[in-house]
């Protein structure tokens, strides 16, 4: 049995590849892959020395734990090749949006573990944000081979499910909240004068700066904001157009309808 077998090679896959391989949570020749592009197996083989898989139900038979890391649109199919080859000492963890674990439980049946995880972005860069849900199945889930698996890839916290719809739109899109931030800076600046990678630089590095700062010295968000909104200074009449222009009101909106897109698309 290959410890992981893993379904989908695509950018959340590979990250997940090197984040195992590189903090020594799995070794290469312990991990089996399988992809419908094939092409993405052989680089996975070359890039990550991993065994190719030779189909989706020969890989689920063979793995202690299985990770579908497809799309969103192929991830029924997949399971549907899935069942009857799980056993109720194998876990499936998926990653794939909107997939509940309610319908991976009709597919797979009472035995196997079933765990329903939104990573982000950050494990491409083994910074992650994860939340899972689990379903322990007949025979119970061992939560710290779970935690293993997605703390080499960053943080991880466990939730109810009935806020899975709510991490999607948090922390599973977050990033992209962050980025078209940077984008904006950078375009405003430039917009004003400053040559583009002067800007780019300075957008990026205070993101980065900012970021670390919050995880780092653990102070709350609006405690740091108002250590540099000096009264009369520049950061508050920044602060104060962004709060006359609605941000908070837009930000809510922006993740309920994250929320209740990830809803529409729960299947």
């Amino acid at each position: 049995m290959y410890r992981v077998g893993l379904v989908g090679a695509g950018n959340m896959g590979r990250a997940m590849m090197n984040a195992w391989i590189d903090s020594g949570a799995f070794k290469s020749d312990e991990i089996t892959v399988i992809d419908r592009d094939l092409e993405k197996v052989v680089q996975a083989e070359k890039e990550f020395g991993v065994v190719p898989g030779t189909g989706i139900a020969v890989v689920a038979s063979q793995s202690e734990i299985v990770i579908l890391a497809v799309k969103p649109q192929d991830s029924i199919d997949a399971v549907a090749e899935i069942k009857g080859n799980l056993g109720p000492s194998q876990i499936l963890l998926s990653i794939a949006a909107g997939l509940t674990l309610k319908s991976m439980r009709e597919q797979v049946g009472d035995g196997p573990s079933i765990v329903r995880v939104m990573p982000n972005m950050g494990a491409m860069v083994r910074a992650a944000a994860s939340a899972y849900a689990i379903d322990p199945g007949t025979a119970g889930l061992k939560k710290d081979v779970i935690s293993a698996l997605l703390s080499a890839i960053g943080e991880v916290v466990e939730v109810d499910e009935d806020l899975m719809n709510l991490v999607t739109a948090l922390s599973g899109s977050g990033p992209a909240y962050f980025f078209y931030l940077t984008e904006a800076l950078e375009n405003a600046a430039i917009e004003f004068g400053m040559p583009d990678e002067v800007a780019r630089l300075l957008a990026r590095e205070t993101l980065w700066g900012a970021a670390k700062t919050v995880k780092e010295t653990g102070r709350e968000p609006g405690e740091l904001r108002r250590a540099v909104s000096s009264p009369g200074g520049t950061t508050l009449a920044a602060l104060e157009e962004m709060d006359s222009s609605g941000f908070m009101d837009m930000m809510a909106r922006a993740v309920e309808a994250a929320t209740r897109r990830a809803g529409e698309l729960a299947r």
